[in-house]
């Protein structure tokens, strides 16, 4: 398999899928809520509200040319509901659409590296008795809002309330002594399983536990059928590295692009 443009099709249409998934979930949640979306030529504009870090345009210019006029409704679409503008681009995404917002005097805001590895049998082994299935948001909420902003908050609680109620979504995490220390979540789309929310609360990180929840993870996907694996992580850091010894290899460098 290799890294080529219809592997980052397939990847950037199930980002896509996800951004669509939060704003239906959040709304069903949180019925009052102003979230919403839009398409954005193959991708997906998605607004939960205007600090929300889901609150961004995934997966466009993938299957077709990027419009100007995409852009404008686009950059109404969030100027109308007082949020920034944030596309997170594939390298592989239609060359106009780097143009156009280079034009409009978009910023370079940061890198992500986009990981894969493919599934077959022999990854299903033994559930690891450590790590298990958190079925309700409540319980999984607080340590996930630890492990990310290092306590837990209101907008943070709704925020994993929203990841954890998206369809095809299973929260996982891993418990000592009746505590949680970390926590993780798997999406499956169409064969692929994405995993998203690596996190373990400060004290108890370097023990190895996001190890384990990547390796439970891609037993509980090759169970389920799925043929390949992503996750999106920050370059160079410590999830990458423990990414990569669990057989992930890059795929690419997606980059963020920020409206001043």
């Amino acid at each position: 398999m290799y890294a080529d443009l219809p592997l980052a099709l397939r990847l950037e249409q199930a980002a896509a899928a996800i951004a669509r998934w939060s704003v239906t979930t959040h709304n069903r949640i949180y019925p009052h809520s102003a979230a919403a979306w839009i398409p954005c030529g193959s991708g997906t504009a998605a607004f939960l509200d205007e600090t929300s870090p889901l609150t961004q345009i995934k997966g466009a210019g993938m299957e077709a040319p990027t419009l100007e006029a995409d852009l404008d409704a686009v950059e109404a679409f969030y100027e109308e509901r007082m949020a920034p503008v944030t596309f997170v681009l594939s390298p592989f995404a239609d060359a106009a659409i780097f143009t156009y917002l280079s034009r409009r005097g978009y910023e370079i805001g940061a890198f992500e590296n986009t990981l894969f590895r493919p599934l077959s049998a022999t990854d299903i082994a033994d559930p690891d008795p450590d790590v298990v299935l958190a079925e309700d948001a409540a319980e999984w909420g607080p340590p996930m809002s630890e492990s990310f902003f290092d306590l837990v908050t209101q907008p943070a609680l709704e925020l994993c309330n929203t990841l954890h109620g998206m369809p095809q979504t299973q929260s996982f995490l891993i418990r000592h002594d009746g505590a949680a220390l970390a926590g993780a979540q798997l999406c499956l789309h169409e064969g692929l399983a994405l995993f998203q929310c690596d996190g373990t609360i400060r004290r108890y990180r370097r023990a190895g536990l996001q190890l384990k929840l990547i390796r439970e993870r891609l037993a509980v996907a090759a169970r389920a059928g799925c043929d390949l694996a992503t996750a999106d992580t920050e370059p160079g850091s410590a999830s990458q590295r423990n990414y990569e010894k669990c057989g992930f290899r890059l795929a690419y460098t997606k980059v963020t692009l920020l409206k001043p």
